[in-house]
This record gives structure tokens, C-alpha cells and sequence, in this order.
């Protein structure tokens, strides 16, 4: 009786041991697994009305981009708003939505200064009409071996620092001029025909296509230095504005270019100035003034007769 006794206690106790060892290793597995959360950003894009930044490069006051109908703006510091194109709205989509937590860097609010999570970072707001949907703050990024760069956020209502692969920073850390639709001109130059620059005195000329062949002043001109000339103009940006010129310059033109096209009908491209500031404004992008003297821009648009006439090595 006792041998069936002790044997009987001893099975229970192997039973016992089991159950902890079994109990156990559930345990430690579990902690190994991800133990943090794997989403940060769920926003849908096709809803989002606004996002509002508050960049370190503003002293965190907010860039605000937003919704018309199909169009989004940017508002300016002076009170007045910019168009703003849609690739750059979809590239901060792209950023937001390729933010995936790697790791947790904090867990609480006494290490958000180190991570520069707190007021110190560029917080990004994403609306839907008046509900937000997104409260994110990009802090700062590490550099690591081999060519790996990661950010740390912070997400709303969230104590942890999580670490993600990229450098956000770049994308959301500037002011409104960033964002502002910086061309002077956005055409397909294949649809033009004619070209007229109105300049002072008799330095005023015509490019003419006739016959898929460009002509200056019913002469031949150089086909390659017109088409560089033009395949440039085509997409002429600059992210120099001028906001705030002097009305006064805007009596008479100094430069104007007059573009036929087959599609736009004419775009005017005029260049206005006073004893300091050129402003260059296109009819494309009505309301939008280029500062015409920072590097010379002016020079890129109004161009001498001579580059597209053909040279004497080109003629032999």
C-alpha cells in the first residue's frame, strides 16, 4: 500500500512539474515576441481635408494645407493662400503611411526631451472635416551602419518613443514655400508654335515652327539649342517668391514673353522692376510673383536672339 501510495504521489508531482515547465516556457515565449504595437498610422487618404505642421523650421508655428474641392492650398504668413501641387500632398502620404514602429527607444514621458518628441519636435495633424485622425510628433534621427538612417515618434495619447526607418525629418520639416507650387511655366513644349519676346528698344524677336522646324525672324535657327531652351522652359520652377512686391513696378513690363500653344491657348510670362526687386508672375500661375533677381533667374526666361541662331562651326 505504501509503495502504490508513494508512486501514486510522485506521478501527481511529475504532473505538477510538467505543468510549470510547460507554463513557463508559454511565459518566456510570449515576452520574446513583439510586444509593442505595429501600427502607428491609419489614416484614409482619399478622406484627409488638411494636415497641419509645426516644423522646427517655422518655430513650430503651423504650416496648414488643405482641401478646395479638388485642389489644396497653403496658407501664407502674410494671410493670403498658394496652390499647392498634389504630388507633394501624395509624398507626405507616402511618408505618413511608411511610418512602422522597429522598436520601442522610450516608455515614458521623462525621455520624450532626449528624443526630441516633445514640444522641441515637428508635429504632424491629419483631419478629416473637424476630426482628427492623426496626432504625430517626428523627433530626431540617428545615422547607424551601414547607410541606415531611423527617426523616433511619438504618437497621441502614447507614452512610448518608437524608432522607424527613414529620415522624416526632411519631409516634414519646412515652411510654406516648401509646399507651394514653384513653376512659372507647366507645359509640354511639343504643343507650342510660337514664341515672342517683347523687349526694350529693337531687341524684340519671334520663334516661329513652321513645318516641325523652328524659325527666328524667318531664318533657321539652331534646332538643339532651341529645343534645350525649350524642354527647360517647359517646366521653368523657382522657389523664390516674392510676396510682397511694390505695386508700383507693375505699370509697364520690362520683359514679356508671349507662348502660342495648341493647348493653353497663350501664356504670358512678364518680368516687372523698380530700382531693387524684379518680380516675374505668369499668367499660367496667376497671383504668383518669382523674385526675378535672386541668381540671375530673370536670364533663364528672357534669353538673347543669339542662342538660338546657328553658328558659324555649325553652318561648315
Amino acid at each position: 500500500m505504501v509503495n502504490k501510495f508513494s508512486i501514486k504521489i510522485l506521478g501527481i508531482i511529475f504532473v505538477l512539474l510538467l505543468i510549470i515547465v510547460a507554463w513557463r516556457y508559454i511565459f518566456n515565449a510570449g515576452k520574446n515576441e513583439r510586444s509593442f504595437r505595429s501600427t502607428l498610422v491609419s489614416i484614409d487618404t482619399a478622406k484627409v481635408t488638411s494636415i497641419s505642421l509645426y516644423p522646427q523650421a517655422t518655430g513650430h508655428k503651423e504650416v496648414k494645407i488643405f482641401k478646395e474641392g479638388n485642389y489644396w492650398n497653403v496658407n501664407l504668413s502674410n494671410g493670403k493662400t498658394a496652390s499647392v501641387p498634389y504630388s507633394k500632398v501624395q509624398d507626405l502620404f507616402v511618408q505618413l503611411l511608411n511610418i512602422k514602429p522597429e522598436s520601442v527607444a522610450g516608455q515614458n514621458e521623462s525621455q520624450w526631451k532626449e528624443f526630441q518628441v516633445d514640444s522641441t519636435g515637428t508635429r504632424v495633424k491629419v483631419y478629416q472635416g473637424n476630426n482628427k485622425t492623426l496626432d504625430i510628433t517626428i523627433g530626431k534621427f540617428t545615422y547607424q551602419q551601414p547607410r541606415t538612417m531611423s527617426t523616433y515618434v511619438r504618437v497621441e495619447d502614447d507614452p512610448n518613443v518608437y524608432q522607424t526607418n527613414g529620415f522624416l525629418t526632411y519631409s516634414f520639416n519646412h515652411d510654406a514655400d516648401y509646399f507651394r507650387d514653384d513653376h512659372v511655366i507647366n507645359d509640354d513644349y511639343h504643343n507650342w508654335n510660337k514664341l515672342t519676346f517683347t523687349y526694350p528698344a529693337d531687341s524684340s524677336f519671334q520663334l516661329i515652327k513652321e513645318n516641325n522646324r523652328w524659325e527666328l525672324n524667318g531664318i533657321q535657327a539652331d534646332s538643339a539649342n532651341v529645343v534645350n531652351y525649350l524642354s527647360t522652359l517647359s517646366q521653368i520652377e523657382d522657389p523664390n517668391f516674392l510676396d510682397n512686391p511694390n505695386q508700383s513696378m507693375f505699370r509697364k513690363s520690362l520683359y514679356t514673353l508671349t507662348i502660342q500653344t495648341s493647348s493653353l491657348g497663350a501664356i504670358n510670362v512678364s518680368a516687372f522692376a523698380d530700382t531693387s526687386d524684379m518680380a516675374i508672375t505668369s499668367t499660367q500661375f496667376n497671383n504668383t510673383y518669382f523674385d526675378g533677381k535672386k541668381a540671375d533667374f530673370w536670364k533663364r526666361i528672357f534669353v538673347s536672339k543669339k542662342q538660338f541662331l546657328k553658328s558659324s562651326k555649325s553652318k561648315k
